[in-house]
């Protein structure tokens, strides 16, 4: 494990509060007791900041005014709690409100969505905006492009600057996607394409402190070329560039993915290595799933063991 001792550690990972996406059928429902032992687990193997989701269109997991479904519990507020316990900054995510519609061949309005996300991150804000680690915000709509994810634009235009407004000295974060053949197949572009798309984007776009890019939207043996692209790209724009250390494989010929199986230390290694010189930090996607010891998926167990001994041994 010497071999990655100069490799940056994950930081960052999403906290599921409810399932996030329908995908997440076998979702535990949440428990004082169950949350307390992730956040001890979490923070022994080097997580310093969660990302609160869980929940679309009108459910959500804290006592909204404004949505349909609100949880009785504010599960935020005890997340917000244990992260103090455990030193961990907290960041806070919108809701995709109709994002979704567009995985169904459903129409999205973009304009409803953006109205609606100005009221929810407008709500969190009045209900944990004081607590003293509280990070900043997240924008959940994630795109490659201006032109795959409906007119995606119009939200990134006005949220970033809507958050800043709300928060001045808090951060906001962003995580793309490359358009390699592993997301879009015949409509791939070249990583020269990506970074000039970005570039273009960013001439439009005020308000971003993070982009944190989903590692695995490469193709394995394309990682380096597709960050090494972009790189200078956020570098000009004055944003910092992270990475998403995708824990579950995905397909190399064709779209798709094996959500519930855990990738290999060694593989994980690997591509984070490849990485390292071209990023800030490491978030992951996702602790809980993928690299909890108390994890039932496969894989998600014999990862820990080695994550952690690579983790104590880094910082004894």
């Amino acid at each position: 494990m010497m071999q990655f001792s100069d490799v940056k550690p994950i930081e960052l990972t999403p906290l599921f509060l409810g399932a996030p996406t329908p995908e997440y059928s076998a979702f535990v429902p949440r428990s004082d007791k169950y949350l307390e032992a992730l956040f001890e687990n979490m923070s022994k193997d080097g997580i310093t900041t969660v990302l609160l989701m869980g929940g679309w269109e009108e459910t959500v997991y804290y006592p909204s005014k404004i949505l349909k479904n609100p949880s009785e519990i504010d599960w935020y507020a005890k997340a917000f709690d244990l992260a103090e316990k455990f030193g961990m900054e907290v960041v806070l995510h919108g809701v995709p409100y109709k994002f979704n519609n567009l995985f169904a061949e459903k129409k999205w309005d973009p304009n409803e969505e953006l109205e609606m996300e100005k009221k929810i991150y407008t709500e969190l804000y009045n209900l944990y905006g004081n607590r003293i680690n509280f990070w900043g915000w997240y924008i959940p709509q994630e795109a490659g492009d201006r032109t795959h994810r409906g007119d995606i634009m119009i939200l990134l235009r006005e949220l970033p600057k809507f958050l800043k407004k709300l928060t001045p000295n808090k951060k906001v974060a962003y995580a793309p996607w490359f358009t390699s053949r592993i997301t879009l197949g015949d409509e791939a572009t070249t990583p020269a394409q990506c970074a000039a798309n970005w570039d273009s984007m960013l001439e439009e776009i005020d308000g971003i402190d993070v982009c944190l890019f989903q590692d695995t939207t490469a193709p394995d043996d394309e990682i380096e070329e597709w960050f090494a692209a972009i790189t200078p790209v956020f570098k000009k724009h004055g944003i910092e560039l992270w990475c998403v250390a995708e824990l579950f494989p995905r397909f190399q010929d064709k779209p798709g993915i094996d959500l519930f199986r855990s990738v290999s230390f060694e593989y994980l290694m690997g591509k984070m290595k490849t990485v390292n010189p071209y990023v800030e930090k490491f978030a992951c996607w996702e602790y809980e799933t993928h690299l909890n010891p108390k994890s039932k998926n496969p894989g998600a167990k014999k990862l820990n063991v080695k994550y952690h001994e690579w983790i104590k041994n880094r910082n004894p």
